[in-house]
């Protein structure tokens, strides 16, 4: 009886977890679903965390080996333009294009490298600022006229030139010149388009020309002195510039509120700027120069350098221009040839990884492809900056 109770017992336990089973497989299949999911999710964030720090051990090893490869070129580059008496941004420039991109291959970061080219610019017009007697600064300041002339005309003449010259001139231009209809049409025929590359056109760089007046030893002649106020005012206008373009595409600040604060920020804001560097400025210098620590005096000049960029780039103004008047403050320190010994290592330095930058932007064969249009564009914008400039000269 008990045994067939026994069995009579587990007959009907049977077909009771059968159907338990059947009812509960959807939440076991679901937790089982849930416990995968759980253990996915960690799995795939972990996987992103590697990916993320491989990346920038890879970028990491990038930038060294992009450090290491300027810092050779440097060592190399100068001796030898020296020996065929050449300047050494030429030799920079083919550098950097055989090793770019669209070379050799062997720059890889190039948007770290840009940035790191960009100290040496600021470096420069440290320097420059350095330079400046209250003399000098009176010489440069009856310039500042010619300056603005230039930049403005010339971004007027240009892009009239492009608007209402060119289409009447390009049919005739292509019986003689195989231009490139799909770069020259759109230029001639949009008016931001006309714009920006008259911006363009209007400024110059600091970088190439700084270097060369040094070279020649034409700094403290007239026309050296000229050039150099013509490249700062530039330097300066670069930031009402990038504040017009977006105003010329319809997409800058939709309201004269905005505008106004943006003009208040890089006045007003820079003024201040100035005037508590003017007072502090040489107190820090007193101090750090009162520890006798070469190093800490290195890094103090390096901290007002890059530091006064960074409050005019914040400001709405560029970089050099803070560096510059960074350099102006201190022009008339007791410490400014120590200063200057002490940051002109970096600036030659990171000039050269500037130039090799920009030379790897280069792409040789689309030069060679486009080279009439590319040609022509040259001879007219120096026909039209050369033409305006000697004309506003008489004046």
């Amino acid at each position: 009886t008990c045994s067939a109770c026994a069995l009579g017992d587990q007959g009907m336990v049977a077909p009771s977890l059968a159907a338990t089973t059947r009812l509960l497989r959807p939440s076991l299949v679901a937790r089982q679903r849930c416990s995968v999911r759980a253990f996915e999710v960690p799995s795939a964030a972990l996987l992103a965390d590697a990916a993320a720090e491989t990346s920038a051990v890879i970028s990491l090893d990038a930038l060294g080996n992009d450090i290491f490869f300027f810092l050779l070129a440097s060592v190399v580059v100068v001796p030898l333009s020296r020996v065929l008496n050449v300047t050494p941004v030429l030799g920079f420039l083919a550098v950097g294009c055989a090793a770019g991109p669209f070379g050799l291959g062997i720059l890889s970061d190039s948007e770290a490298n840009v940035q790191l080219g960009d100290l040496g610019i600021v470096f420069l017009l440290f320097i420059e600022g350095l330079q400046l007697s209250p003399d000098r600064l009176l010489k440069l300041g009856n310039f500042f006229k010619l300056g603005l002339a230039q930049f403005i005309l010339t971004i007027a003449a240009i892009t009239a030139a492009n608007l209402y010259l060119g289409p009447q001139v390009l049919p005739a231009a292509e019986r003689f010149i195989l231009l490139d209809d799909e770069l020259v049409r759109p230029i001639l025929s949009t008016p931001v388009l006309a714009f920006c590359l008259a911006g363009a056109g209007a400024l110059s760089s600091s970088a190439f020309v700084l270097p060369e007046l040094k070279q020649r030893g034409w700094e403290e002649r007239a026309d050296g002195t000229a050039a150099l106020a013509v490249l700062l005012l530039q330097d300066i206008a670069v930031a009402p510039l990038l504040v017009l373009l977006p105003l010329v595409a319809g997409s800058g600040p939709q309201s004269s509120a905005e505008l106004g604060v943006l003009v208040a920020k890089a006045t007003f804001g820079f003024g201040g700027v100035l005037v508590a560097g003017s007072v502090l400025l040489r107190q820090i210098f007193s101090v750090v120069a009162a520890a006798r620590s070469s190093e800490t005096f290195v890094a103090a000049t390096l901290l007002v350098a890059i530091g006064m960029g960074v409050a005019a780039d914040a400001l709405g103004l560029s970089t050099t221009t803070g560096a510059f008047a960074a350099g102006v403050l201190l022009a008339g320190s007791q410490y400014r040839q120590q200063i200057e010994a002490d940051i002109k290592p970096f600036e030659g330095i990171l000039l050269g990884i500037f130039f090799m930058t920009a030379g790897a932007n280069l792409d040789p064969a689309l030069c060679v492809a486009e080279w009439p249009t590319l040609l022509s564009g040259i001879l007219a914008f120096l026909g039209a900056k050369l033409g305006l400039l000697f004309g506003l000269g008489a004046f």
